[in-house]
């Protein structure tokens, strides 16, 4: 099975996880930090590619290892 997620998702992750990251104690240097380096990651940036590429590669490589674990696993337990 291949998984794999569009632009818009991982935009739609990426807000998701900086919306639960802002909600903690950070310094507002930092929070700054990061609402700047959000607004550079648009659809068609090179940064928003890579990420893509990445979440993508982690995504597969966790179903192959998945998969792999399943095989090893007794039935018994």
């Amino acid at each position: 099975m291949k998984v794999e997620i569009d632009v818009e998702e991982a935009r739609e992750l990426l807000a998701c996880v900086l919306s639960h990251v802002l909600e903690t104690d950070l310094s507002s240097a930092d929070r700054t930090s990061l609402r700047k380096w959000t607004t550079k990651m648009t659809p068609g940036s090179d940064g928003m590619r890579d990420l893509l590429a990445k979440v993508n590669a982690d995504l597969s490589r966790a179903l192959v290892n998945k998969k792999k674990s399943a095989v090893r696993k007794p039935d018994w337990r």
